[in-house]
């Protein structure tokens, strides 16, 4: 047998080899990967909890105690909750959130003052800008969208200003077909 005669022997024989790897390789998977558990698959079975994290009164309404300062009208304060499914974490989902109350611009949004500390270690205005053109845009009282993160835990912020004391804040949190609603009363 001469030289290319071995050569072409041995490319089959190696390439007979490769095919039956592969064939055995394929069957293989087949029959590893065809299992009664690959079958079933888990329904969604979400469940959504709300916690407006204050006191509560007899009727089980939430109770905030508004404290503005003097550098703003609105009280700042987080309602926190859980979005479950089948009673473990999701995949992190978005939450819609919605409240009663929204409150208006006027038409001087912010003022900006710049300070600096004198030679005497005092305070001294130097510069005071107004932002304006502001008047009548509605803001709302409640962050609008959130993600469930770690354990299913889901967060928004609420910021009623003093004009809504005496009010009760509705709070809706909704994901797919399900809604929770509390309600704070703001004091």
């Amino acid at each position: 047998m001469n030289r290319k005669e071995q050569t072409e022997k041995f490319a089959l024989n190696a390439l007979g080899y490769v095919v039956a790897i592969i064939g055995v390789l394929f069957l293989l998977s087949i029959l590893v990967s065809c299992t009664k558990e690959d079958d079933i698959t888990i329904p969604d079975n979400y469940t959504l909890e709300l916690d407006g994290r204050l006191d509560t009164t007899t009727d089980g309404v939430y109770k905030l105690e508004l404290n503005s300062t003097q550098n703003s009208i609105q009280t700042i304060h987080r309602i926190t909750g859980k979005l479950l499914n089948n009673g473990e974490e999701p995949y992190p989902q978005l939450v819609e959130w919605e409240s009663s109350h929204n409150w208006t611009l006027n038409d001087t949004a912010y003022v900006i003052v710049r300070r600096t500390i004198n030679a005497l270690g005092n305070w001294v205005i130097i510069d005071t800008s107004y932002v304006t053109g502001f008047n009548g845009i509605d803001v709302p009282t409640i962050n609008e969208f959130s993600y469930s993160g770690t354990e299913g835990e889901i967060n928004t912020v609420i910021a009623p200003i003093d004009n809504m004391i005496g009010d009760t804040l509705i709070v809706k949190a909704r994901f797919e077909d399900l809604q929770k609603t509390i309600r704070i009363i703001l004091e």
